[in-house]
């Protein structure tokens, strides 16, 4: 854990005392504060390097771990004397990094690929620039007003069924983030924003065999949790029973036996609901590795959950669970001096499913690979596809197969019935229809319940907002994470878009925000720079794996991970957790902002809060149909708590 800020005043006038109090005070959690004074300003390092190269008058400061077995002196002034920005590139290392050039009396800031150290920043041309690694810290300083950003609303409270990128605004007007991949170079009036994440897949083009792929995923896998673990005291790790937590825990706990040191302590949360039960496969990797194992409950008072998120990431809570469940696994690691905390969070953007397979043989028009590759997918008796069709374990093996196989092909079905003329569409439908073996029963089975669904899907809300507000806060251009994502995948043809977006990078800061605030790192192995190319480059058909999904993993740790993750098809259901914890959030706090006084209703539509509510309390209803209203009811909570603090109102 560590932090960085500073301030650079370009018009000459000297840094108030009350705004270097301010950094230091609200920084202090993150570590012992070490000031660099520079040219019209200072650069604090809090924990973390603090880089001086005198003869060239650079000087920087980093918020950084660094993966590897290489250390040199100043590494990031180095990198950046290299090549300036585009040498970031080279590193392996999770960081947030200011630059000062003081003979060409500029600042640059870059941030890691997947921004998992946070870094935010003010500009005013002419006067000042200034950068922390929490808001918190800017908002304290004597010429920044404290303004709510109401066009970051917009993107909060809707329902996305896309990658959104993650884009420069925050929650504050004129404080902005550094976007991941980038680096900006700020001058006495202007500020640059561009790109330097870029891919190297050729490593891996001589790979031939599937095995070849996952016995080099084992290698990179295991040296980047080694790498994280260095240095470090007391270490502990989520451990929910999925396959990538159950991949960190045992190769950490695997290596910290080698390596004769403490044993790796792991946490899983127990919430007391069936549906989120894995302590099965818990207590496999326990039972094998014998890490110190402790069950935590989400903390008891979900309202007092939200309001210390809102404090301590000084923004609305994100996480789709709320954050009693995540600040409970951290107050238990602080009760054993943990320093890092390993995670698997978002393993499977990283190293896939490989169910885009399907997608890649459905393009090649390739229908008896594809029908295998069905077949072979819902052959799994523990599979139940459900966003199939909800009665899907009542149905035969035939039937089964052809109603995801018609699942796979609708879309592809309705672009050619679009695009051909009605003879050819038939003859192209015919060819189809029998090389895959389906019955005209099925097809029009599939088409019965495709009109159902498209009527149901109208009648559903993707946003609470009012029409004032949305007619007033037009969607602001900003910079974002799109065009780097695009010109990557274009340049690689692979999807950057699940691994860098939105909800992944405020993931990483809000849990990077959480362990400082309690004494830890929290770092992700699936993000190491090796483990991810190599991810990228694995062809869909060795992810795939036969029909099992995660090919490398399983493959690749099958002589780790105890048998039965390592064969785990299913995975946790946390809606049913979601919808008692939006309703226990609901009772606790409707009364706060009920009165039409109150600033969340300047934002979202009383009619359509009160229908998701109900929606959201509806018995009658199918718990699994409410992840959106849950995310929805639960958001518009965070957010008026949020904004209601922040104009000094219950």
């Amino acid at each position: 854990m560590s932090g960085i800020a500073g301030i650079v005043r370009f018009d000459q006038q000297a840094v108030a005392r009350n705004d270097v109090e301010a950094l230091l005070s609200r920084l202090k959690h993150r570590g012992t504060s070490v000031i660099q004074a520079i040219e019209n300003g200072l650069l604090v390092s809090f924990g973390g390097l603090l880089e001086t190269e005198s003869d060239t008058k650079l000087y920087a400061v980093a918020d950084a771990d660094i993966f590897g077995r290489s250390a040199i002196k100043n590494p990031f002034i180095t990198t950046y004397r290299n090549n300036h920005q585009d040498s970031f590139n080279e590193l392996n290392a999770d960081f947030a990094v200011a630059v000062w050039n003081e003979r060409r009396q500029t600042i640059t800031c870059v941030r890691d690929p997947l921004g998992v150290k946070p870094l935010y920043y003010v500009f005013q041309p002419g006067r000042f620039f200034a950068f922390a690694s929490e808001i918190k810290a800017l908002l304290d300083l004597t010429d920044v007003a404290i303004t709510p950003n109401y066009t970051k609303f917009r993107e909060y409270l809707t329902w996305a069924t896309t990658y959104v990128p993650y884009g420069e605004a925050t929650f504050y007007e004129g404080i902005y983030s550094v976007l991941p991949g980038h680096s900006l170079e700020v001058t006495h009036q202007t500020l640059h924003t561009s790109p330097y994440w870029n891919l190297n897949l050729s490593p891996f083009k001589g790979l031939d065999r599937a095995a070849d792929y996952a016995n080099l995923f084992r290698t990179h896998f295991t040296e980047a949790i080694d790498q994280r673990m260095r240095s470090r005291k007391t270490i502990g790790a989520h451990l929910s029973g999925g396959l990538d937590s159950s991949s960190v825990s045992s190769i950490a706990q695997h290596l910290l036996t080698q390596q004769h040191r403490p044993a790796l302590h792991t946490f899983n949360i127990d919430t007391g609901l069936a549906s989120t039960d894995e302590s099965t496969y818990v207590q496999a990797v326990v039972d094998q590795y014998h890490t110190s194992h402790q069950a935590v409950r989400p903390l008891q008072h979900v309202l007092d959950s939200i309001l210390e998120i809102n404090r301590i990431f000084d923004r609305p809570d994100h996480f789709i669970i709320p954050s009693s469940f995540h600040l409970s696994v951290s107050r238990a690691a602080r009760q054993v001096n943990c320093d890092l905390i390993l995670t698997g969070h978002d393993g499977d953007s990283v190293i896939t499913p490989g169910f885009d397979y399907f997608d890649e043989l459905i393009e090649l028009a390739d229908w008896e690979r594809l029908r295998m590759a069905s077949q072979q997918f819902t052959a799994y008796a523990d599979r139940n596809l459900r966003y199939v069709t909800p009665n899907w374990n009542q149905l035969s093996d035939q039937a089964k197969y052809e109603k995801h196989i018609l699942y796979l092909i609708g879309p592809t079905l309705k672009k050619q019935l679009k695009e051909q003329r009605a003879t050819q569409f038939m003859g192209t439908f015919r060819q189809q229809k029998q090389t895959l073996g389906l019955s005209w029963a099925s097809i029009m089975g599939y088409l019965s319940q495709r009109i159902r669904d498209k009527w149901a899907h109208k009648a559903l809300l993707d946003t609470v907002l009012n029409a004032e507000f949305r007619q007033q806060t037009a969607t602001k251009s900003q910079q974002s994470t799109q065009k780097l994502t695009d010109s990557l995948s274009s340049e690689h043809q692979v999807p950057v878009k699940p691994i860098l977006n939105l909800t992944n990078v405020i993931c990483n800061e809000q849990l990077n925000h959480i362990g400082a605030y309690y004494g830890h790192q929290y770092s992700f192995p699936f993000f190491d720079k090796n483990v991810m190319a190599l991810g990228l480059a694995t062809p869909l058909a060795v992810e795939f794996d036969n029909g099992r999904g995660r090919g490398l993993i399983r493959n690749g740790l099958q002589t780790i991970l105890p048998h039965s993750i390592s064969t785990r098809l299913t995975k946790a259901n946390f809606v049913e957790y979601g919808n008692l914890s939006a309703r226990q959030l609901y009772e606790a706090t409707h009364e706060q902002f009920s009165a039409t006084s109150h600033p969340i209703w300047e934002v979202i539509d009383r009619q359509r809060f009160s229908q998701i509510k109900d929606f959201v309390f509806d018995g009658r209803i199918d718990v699994t149909r409410k992840t959106r209203y849950n995310w929805l009811l639960s958001r518009s909570i965070y957010l008026a708590l949020w904004l209601g603090a922040l104009r000094g109102k219950p």
